[in-house]
């Protein structure tokens, strides 16, 4: 089968819906109320700025480990390939792709990896380990490269984090959400941006922002168990 195939997207989209229900239905005891699931109503939009900061660190910090393979070549060759990403062609394979990436994993992969799996293991196991187990889960889903596996298990831990502070997985879905956004539009726009990048040369500004990025999301995870506190 053709990989680019349209039917393709919705199958696998269709695939991953049947299977988290049918782990849902089968493993997830008590059965849980599909109609309160994800805790709308309690949701603070206060915490939505520092959600989009902290996504922007994620963004520093995951960029190092997406370009593994253009570091070493250009340690080893100082050569960069340039980027090759640009507009895509909104058609019905995309359509599916944007859905899939925008809808059906925030919500799905939130909801299994972190309300089901990560609060099962904090039955058994201590908070640090409950979040490891969770994110390599998390993270092997994730291997469309192997260079998207440190980013993805470091994307986890945030999220169970965020999840364990605010006691409502709408805040790692809207986390997962805008975190996907970001990325689809960097893929579409972001020429110049990862152009930019490509002249840093991974030089000292190239890891200050990877530095940076790790204090963002420092700060955005404060500020979202302080003002989550406050507004309780």
């Amino acid at each position: 089968m053709n990989l680019f195939n349209p039917n393709f997207e919705l199958v696998w989209s269709l695939s991953s819906i049947i299977a988290y229900f049918l782990v849902f239905h089968f493993f997830w005891k008590p059965k849980p109320d599909y109609s309160t699931i994800l805790e709308i109503k309690g949701l603070n939009l206060d915490l939505i700025p520092y959600l989009i900061l902290v996504v922007i660190g994620y963004g520093f910090v995951g960029q190092p480990f997406w370009d593994c393979n253009r570091l070493i070549e250009y340690y080893q060759n100082s050569n960069i390939e340039p980027y090759t990403g640009g507009l895509r062609k909104l058609n019905l394979q995309y359509a599916y792709s944007l859905i899939r990436a925008l809808v059906i994993a925030p919500i799905l992969e939130e909801v299994f990896f972190r309300k089901f799996l990560f609060l099962k293991l904090l039955e058994k196991y201590k908070l640090f380990v409950a979040i490891i187990i969770s994110s390599i889960c998390f993270s092997a889903i994730h291997f469309e490269t192997p260079n998207n596996l440190i980013p993805s298990l470091i994307f986890g831990v945030i999220s169970c984090l965020i999840f364990f502070k605010t006691k409502n997985i709408s805040y790692s879905i809207l986390l997962h959400f805008l975190n996907n956004l970001c990325i689809t539009l960097f893929n579409m726009f972001g020429e110049s941006y990862f152009n930019w990048l490509d002249n840093l040369k991974f030089n000292f500004v190239y890891w200050t922002l990877f530095v940076l990025g790790i204090l963002t999301i420092i700060l955005g995870m404060k500020k979202i168990t302080t003002t989550n506190k406050v507004k309780k």
